[in-house]
């Protein structure tokens, strides 16, 4: 028997470290039950005492009954391992063998009535050993008794696990107390139970009504695999899940015990719920199915993990989303409007209406990734749908397999597919163009709030956004600059949309230097003038050069006109190395569009005054006489953000994207 405790699993949270003491608590309950039958839930009677504190100190408790007490028969069961005295109501006889695994010491007391009807008191102390596990047994008349009883006492809890995770607060006893005996609580057979813990006292199942509001049994159909089953759904006080990981659960039971709590959180969707936002959802399932199911500890089911979740998907849910209709039909609305956000975001993934969109994701996922996963998925489907029927038809067509009144239709179904799935993936590249204005307009007013080293800058999103070009760090050390896979200069110029980034007016050394730096991040994008040439072909170089919002002071050395003409006069000596490290060779023919950004204020606007206005009258434009083929256009932040709408609002118009912003806060 010692071999055999050692080999029992060892608790791995509070519940488990419970289960000892809920195998003595049920033990009463079906002695009760046993005795009082119909008449239980007035004439049977449990008393369970625990005594602990926070440093776990002088850990003891009791557990009292009105059930039969040890007679001749429940003796000779309790004194022998696997007994089947209890078999038909799940008893396996290994309760007492958690006893011993848990606590140090075990008294026991029982009142029975012998074969002559005569009160007897058995008592003896249970311990763990080899042999002589029974210590002080005694057999005696027990004329003061006034009915039978059975009595035992717990002192110390072992170190094996079981005293590092026992509850060291009443609280939590009570809680897993609740939690565990639930199913038994609402049964309609549970005796009188009080529960004590410190000063404080509570009695079963009186104590459930006060956290439970709304409790409905249904009897779904019976299934060839789960048979007969019975479902009780409860709207419970927050307080029901208040030492579980999470807020709504399914329980499985076997034999009047919580064998497993299977959370729904995420298939429900639901945060608290109610008029007062403090209800949670719990349900308990029943059947012969699940009692001939448990393993003989009865912790666990000895049916795959997937049975669990068949049986709530399959029998559960429908119930369980009727019980909860209004709650549910709020987030479902809330669903919906997510649904319409993403989809507007992200048209690809918007196939239908949102009716049939909301159809294809799960009741209560409010996730929006999720949400995008199963539109993304079903999408994926579809097209890989409308592919087949493409590539029927271009078989039909190889095979020669069509004739000509079925020709014309062919392709015109083949061409709808095509350019359905063309329109979404379009529609998704103009969202992008308004979600990158909106960002970047916001983004600039917080950098102009900002005289100081801003925040904006240090999370280095501007540069992210239309700065092509990248630090690689090599060999764990050193660094390289590498042109960017994409960037969104098409804000500057529309023919900067597919230009790659090839040189700047810094060494690449200093840039990732300075990118490895302490230094702001954005000494990458501003105050340095960036190449960039759409093609290998070196008649035409793109420089973009960016001068940090509201800014009005600069040194000499950064007058726009003198320090692209400076690097122009480097890129044309043949002296340069691009970002792959090899010359930069160009020739007579070139020509240099060159843009720096800037707000023209404060000494920019002095070194350009001269120059020529643009047809608006915000921007300037130098077109130099001698020594390049080209121009130079100062373009003002704003002006660059206006242009840029301008540009694109046909496009937004077309896909009916509002003029509001994605990030206005109102």
């Amino acid at each position: 028997m010692v071999k055999r405790i050692q080999r029992l699993p060892k608790p791995t949270n509070v519940a488990g470290a419970m289960q000892p003491l809920f195998e003595a608590v049920s033990n009463a309950i079906h002695s009760t039950q046993g005795k009082h039958g119909d008449q239980v839930t007035t004439s049977g009677q449990i008393h369970v005492v625990v005594n602990t504190n926070r440093k776990k100190e002088n850990l003891w408790a009791t557990v009292e009954d009105n059930g039969r007490g040890l007679d001749e028969e429940n003796w000779d069961a309790f004194t022998t391992t696997d007994t089947d005295n209890k078999i038909e109501i799940g008893g396996k006889g290994v309760g007492r063998l958690m006893w011993l695994d848990c606590f140090e010491n075990i008294s026991v007391s029982s009142v029975f009535e012998n074969s002559s009807g005569v009160l007897q008191r058995r008592s003896f102390g249970f311990r763990l050993s080899l042999e002589n596990q029974f210590t002080d047994h005694s057999v005696e008349n027990a004329p003061e008794a006034t009915g039978t009883s059975f009595y035992v006492k717990f002192l110390g809890v072992r170190s094996n696990g079981y005293h590092k995770r026992f509850p060291g607060r009443g609280d939590y006893v009570f809680q897993h107390f609740t939690s565990h005996f639930l199913p038994t609580f609402i049964g309609g057979r549970c005796p009188q139970i009080s529960v004590t813990v410190g000063d404080e006292t509570r009695q079963y199942p009186e104590a459930i009504s006060e956290i439970v509001h709304k409790k409905i049994t249904e009897s779904p159909e019976a299934t060839d695999e789960y048979g007969e089953l019975t479902l009780t759904l409860m709207e419970c006080d927050k307080v029901a899940s208040a030492d579980l990981k999470g807020k709504h659960f399914v329980h499985f039971i076997a034999h009047d015990r919580t064998v497993h709590s299977q959370k729904i959180d995420g298939k429900l969707g639901l945060d608290y719920f109610g008029e007062n936002t403090d209800r949670v959802f719990h349900a308990i399932v029943t059947g012969p199915y699940l009692d001939d199911s448990v393993n003989q500890e009865r912790t666990a089911f000895v049916f795959e993990d997937a049975i669990i979740e068949r049986i709530i998907n399959d029998v559960c849910t429908p119930f369980i989303e009727k019980f909860l209709a209004k709650p549910l039909a709020k987030l479902s609305t809330e669903q919906r409007e997510k649904i319409k956000q993403i989809t507007q975001t992200y048209p690809s993934v918007s196939f239908g209406d949102t009716d049939e969109l909301q159809g294809r994701v799960p009741s209560g996922e409010l996730k929006e990734d999720a949400i995008y996963g199963h539109l993304a998925r079903e999408r994926f489907r579809r097209d890989e749908r409308q592919a087949e029927k493409i590539r029927s038809v271009l078989t039909r067509l190889k095979e020669g397999d069509i004739g000509a009144n079925s020709f014309a239709s062919a392709i015109q179904d083949a061409s709808a597919a095509i350019e359905e799935a063309e329109q979404r993936s379009l529609a998704e590249y103009i969202v992008r163009r308004k979600v990158v204005l909106d960002f970047i307009e916001l983004l600039l007013e917080n950098v102009r709030d900002d005289t100081r080293d801003s925040s904006y800058q240090r999370e280095d999103l501007l540069h992210s956004f239309i700065c092509p070009l990248r630090v690689q760090t090599v060999n764990g050390s050193g660094g390289k600059v590498e042109a960017a896979a994409s960037h969104d200069l098409w804000i500057v110029d529309e023919r900067l949309t597919f230009a790659q980034y090839f040189s700047s007016d810094v060494e690449f050394s200093k840039l990732t230097a300075a990118y490895n730096s302490d230094e702001r991040p954005d000494v990458l994008i501003f105050d340095y003038v960036h190449g960039l040439r759409q093609k290998e072909d070196p008649s035409k170089v793109l420089l973009v050069e960016f001068k940090r919002p509201g800014r009005t002071n600069y040194p000499e050395d950064e007058n726009p006109q003198f320090q692209v003409q400076r690097y122009i006069r480097q890129l044309q000596s043949g002296k340069l190395t691009d970002v792959r490290g090899r010359p930069i060779a160009l020739n007579n023919q070139t020509i240099f569009y060159c843009f720096v950004v800037a707000d023209n204020v404060g000494k920019m606007d002095d070194w350009t005054y001269h120059w020529q206005r643009t047809a608006d009258g915000r921007g300037r434009v130098l077109r130099p006489d001698d020594g390049f083929r080209g121009s130079i256009e100062l373009v003002t932040w704003d002006a660059l953000i206006d242009d840029a709408r301008a540009r694109n609002q046909a496009f937004f118009d077309k896909a009916g994207i509002s003029g509001k912003s994605f990030f206005d806060a109102k």
